[in-house]
């Protein structure tokens, strides 16, 4: 069917049809490629020669041949054909492709778990790959997004998405009166802000690189820790957590969390997407 947009191209079923009676000069053998007759083959080439005003092929007792304007032709609408047939793969692999997601095990753990789940109940077509990892690099590489914790703004690509408060807490009915101070050994910052006010600190320290892991600690109230308030919300909100050693303790603003775009994810829908669901419905939650 000719196209109305495009009143100068002769149809596409034309055009394929003749690169592959070109390709075996012979109408019956490209008819069995196409799963077409021999006959219909012929009637597309004769369309098409009649929409370019000139001969592709010299008909003959043994078969066709291309005519030096029909092999000028082949050479430009073949590269024509591989260009598109190219264009509509990395459409294809882009849609199937999933979006690949770097963030700290915490974070991926703790906040992004239900909003992943949220999202992806809404746009069950869309596929988001999530790699866990102890630290996010300021300059992510292999991964269209990454969301990760910094003490300052990393610069760049990456933008802030909210901010993070600190405040040590433990389980309710904790009441130890030497308590063992759990730290994450990659946000080893959290307890600076407390030393003064706790100077035993440095006495009974336990250390693990996973942030969920001293969570669970304290939980089963083995000791306190410092908490971040984001990702500990619905724990403080049903009291399962509370504040140590008093609600009197004030949290104190360290640093936020950053989203980065990998200049890829400009061509990526889903990848996009998702980036402006993050930034615009969960944030705000």
């Amino acid at each position: 069917m000719k196209s109305v947009r495009f009143g100068n191209l002769p149809p596409l079923e034309t055009l394929v049809a003749f690169e592959s009676a070109a390709e075996h000069e012979s109408f019956a053998r490209a008819g069995e490629e196409l799963f077409l007759t021999a006959s219909a083959i012929a009637y597309h080439v004769k369309k098409l020669e009649s929409n370019l005003g000139i001969e592709l092929f010299s008909r003959h007792g043994k078969g066709v041949s291309l005519t030096p304007k029909g092999q000028e032709f082949l050479s430009l609408i073949r590269q024509s054909l591989n260009s598109i047939e190219r264009d509509v793969e990395q459409v294809r692999s882009k849609r199937s492709k999933p979006v690949k997601l770097a963030t700290q095990h915490a974070v991926a753990q703790l906040w992004l778990h239900k909003r992943l789940g949220e999202y992806q109940h809404q746009f069950p077509e869309h596929d988001i790959e999530i790699t866990a990892v102890s630290t996010v690099s300021g300059q992510p590489e292999n991964t269209d997004l990454a969301l990760g914790y910094f003490l300052h703004d990393p610069g760049g690509a990456w933008i802030k998405l909210w901010p993070e408060y600190l405040l040590p807490v433990s389980a309710r009915g904790f009441n130890e009166d030497s308590p063992t101070f759990y730290q994450d050994m990659n946000w080893h910052d959290d307890w600076r802000y407390w030393r003064d006010t706790f100077p035993d600190i440095s006495a009974k320290t336990r250390r693990a690189s996973l942030y969920t892991l001293l969570l669970q600690s304290v939980l089963d109230g083995q000791g306190v820790m410092v908490g971040r308030l984001s990702l500990l919300k619905p724990y403080l909100d049903s009291g399962v957590l509370v504040p140590w050693p008093d609600s009197t303790l004030s949290e104190v603003e360290s640093g936020g969390y950053y989203l980065y775009c990998a200049p890829s994810c400009r061509d990526h829908a889903v990848a996009t997407h998702f980036f402006e669901w993050l930034t615009t419905t969960c944030v705000a939650r």
